[in-house]
Order: C-alpha cells, then sequence, then structure tokens
C-alpha cells in the first residue's frame, strides 16, 4: 500500500518533469524549425578558432532572416511563414506558462524547473528577435501581411512578458523555499 504522502510527492516530481520536458521540447523545436541556431558547442567553438571549413558548414548554419531572405518567396508568404510560426511559438511558450504557473502555485518550484523554464523563456526571446529580424529582410508590398505578421509578434512579445514575469515569481519562490531549508534540489 502506498501511503498519502508518496502519492503526492509523485505527483509534484511528474508536474515539475513536465515544465522541464516542455520546456526542453519548446528548445528542440525552436531549433529544429530554424527559428534559433543551435550552437556548435566546444567542436564549435574549436572550428572557429582553428578554422574549419566554411564550405563544410550545413544550411543550418544559416539564420533565420537569411534562409527565409533566400528562400525567394513572394513578400506575402514570407509573412504568412513568419506569422505562422510566431503564432506556434506564442502558442507553445503560453502552454509551458500555464505549467509553470501550476507548478508556481504547488509552492514546490525547484531548481531544475527554473532553470529549464529561464532557457525556454531566452530561446522565446530569441525567436521573437529572428523572426522580427525576418520582416525587416521582406521587400515589397504587401501592407496587410506584414499588419498581421507585426500583430502575431505583439502577441509572442505579450506572452514573452508574462512568461518573464513567471520566471521571477519562481526565482523568488525558489529562493524563499531555498533559504527556509524546504527545497534541497
Amino acid at each position: 500500500m502506498v501511503s498519502k504522502q508518496a502519492i503526492v510527492e509523485t505527483e509534484l516530481t511528474e508536474q515539475q518533469s513536465e515544465v522541464r520536458e516542455r520546456a526542453e521540447a519548446f528548445e528542440a523545436m525552436a531549433a529544429d524549425e530554424g527559428w534559433v541556431m543551435q550552437s556548435g558547442g566546444l567542436s564549435g567553438l574549436a572550428d572557429m578558432l582553428f578554422g574549419a571549413d566554411q564550405s563544410a558548414a550545413d544550411v543550418t548554419s544559416q539564420s533565420y532572416a537569411q534562409t527565409i531572405a533566400a528562400s525567394a518567396e513572394e513578400p506575402a508568404a514570407i509573412f504568412a511563414t513568419v506569422e505562422a510560426d510566431a503564432a506556434t511559438a506564442a502558442r507553445s511558450l503560453q502552454e509551458l506558462d500555464l505549467i509553470a504557473t501550476a507548478l508556481l502555485e504547488s509552492g514546490e518550484v525547484q531548481r531544475a524547473d527554473l532553470i529549464s523554464f529561464e532557457s525556454a523563456l531566452v530561446t522565446a526571446q530569441k525567436c521573437y528577435r529572428s523572426f522580427a529580424e525576418a520582416t525587416g529582410v521582406v521587400e515589397g508590398e504587401a501592407s496587410r501581411e506584414r499588419r498581421e505578421t507585426e500583430a502575431a509578434l505583439r502577441v509572442l512579445a505579450n506572452v514573452i512578458d508574462g512568461a518573464r514575469i513567471s520566471a521571477d515569481q519562481m526565482a523568488a519562490a525558489y529562493a524563499a523555499n531555498d533559504t527556509t531549508g524546504e527545497t534541497l534540489s
């Protein structure tokens, strides 16, 4: 027989794991979709320092804006792509923020959850910059599409602002728990 305390701890652990899993999924999606550039880690640094063959670099080394500029699509189609990507990023970050808010309300914020959430927030900010940069490289008139894309970017910016508040609240809750000795992770 499992005690009630064990069940509560299991549920909290699953919820905290969900924050980490969703944050990692958001970051992976952003990298896979090309919204942010993947860092090369130590091998990327070594390649940069020791002059690796740049012709061997693949398309993934291009920024989102460079990819958009090279697509040779009509401005309306490019704006539609950026708008859809910004909306997807906003929706995904908002879902993560809701999970983080539930964790915050439980009062059991762990360091790993906070770090994962903040990392996803940084990725979201990078996505926003990529999308904004991509709208700047589009030439030609597509005023309605531009307005719709800019509206999607404002929504993403608002979601990022909300997630930033959640991150601050999570950090405060973690610090409060850590100083009272309630959270040891």
